[in-house]
């Protein structure tokens, strides 16, 4: 039996994003990174993790300004089921915190509803979201040529030598900002042919 959340996440992603099986790939590629980490996952965070990883690009529409609050809004109003409140909100915030790195729209509701753990969660896959897609545009192929994992107290994000042009000042901020999030020190490897 499919998990409802997943479901309904999918379906979302599939009426609202570019490239649907990009977020499929998303999910790979914070599975990986997740796994490197000192950060324990459970099941449900994992399953939490899949549903925002769904839900990462369903407001490209939007205004770059607008793109944070337009995904909490969606996420945080869309009809799914299998959740509750707080993970609801942890999605919500998952989803704004994938464009945005300030907390000008954390309300205090909000943060009344999520886990000091769970805050940091969103933040942090976030983050890690703002990297991928930075890289990959929202296009399929390009996140499992590009790992990000953490070794020995370093972010560590290697790209092929066809993606090396992408090492851009903007790329190395979002690696730093996620670095700083799970406190290791952020290196771009850029492969040479």
């Amino acid at each position: 039996m499919e998990d409802p959340l997943i479901v309904s996440a999918r379906e979302f992603n599939r009426l609202r994003s570019r490239a649907p099986e990009h977020a499929e790939e998303l999910f790979d590629w914070t599975s990986r990174l997740m796994a490197s980490t000192h950060l324990e996952e459970e099941v449900e965070d994992r399953r939490l993790r899949h549903a925002a990883c769904l839900l990462s690009d369903i407001s490209w529409r939007a205004h770059p300004d607008y793109r944070g609050a337009q995904a909490y809004d969606l996420v945080s109003n869309a009809a799914f089921i299998g959740v509750d409140h707080p993970s609801r909100a942890f999605l919500a915030l998952a989803a704004a915190y994938r464009h945005l790195s300030n907390e000008d729209f954390v309300t205090p509701q909000s943060r009344s509803l999520v886990t000091a753990r769970q805050l940091d969660r969103a933040r942090i896959l976030g983050a890690a979201m703002r990297v991928a897609y930075n890289i990959s545009a929202a296009m399929p192929g390009v996140l499992p040529r590009a790992p990000m994992i953490c070794d020995k107290g370093r972010v560590v994000l290697t790209l092929p030598a066809d993606l090396a042009a992408l090492s851009s000042e903007r790329l190395q901020s979002r690696i730093r900002q996620f670095a700083r999030l799970i406190g290791g020190d952020p290196e771009i490897r850029a492969l040479v042919v």
